[in-house]
């Protein structure tokens, strides 16, 4: 499976509606998570600042859009939790916020 077949799934948590004790998601996210992953869609990792530091891994790349997501999707309100990061349909890589 090629980069662009891919599959990046954002969960996000956000804030609690007392009387229906739903969780209200503002945005799915995807716009943000298309951004980033043209940036690493296709190019050589060692070039990125991250992966300079760290080792171009299903683990580290998953970090990674962990970390550019939740720069550009939290709030007050609403933070992410996890991404996974799935490179067939029976194998992934998930980042889990602490």
């Amino acid at each position: 499976m090629n980069r662009t077949q891919e599959v990046v799934d954002r969960i996000l948590a956000g804030e609690v509606l007392a009387a229906a004790r739903l969780m209200r998601e503002l945005d799915d996210g995807r716009p943000e998570a298309r951004e980033i992953l043209k940036e690493i869609d296709h190019h050589y990792l060692n070039d990125l600042a991250f992966f300079r530091e760290h080792n171009p891994s299903s683990e580290n790349i998953t970090r990674y859009l962990f970390e550019r997501l939740a720069q550009r999707l939290n709030t007050e309100n609403r933070w992410l939790c996890r991404v996974s990061a799935w490179e067939s349909a029976d194998a992934c890589a998930t980042f889990i916020c602490e």
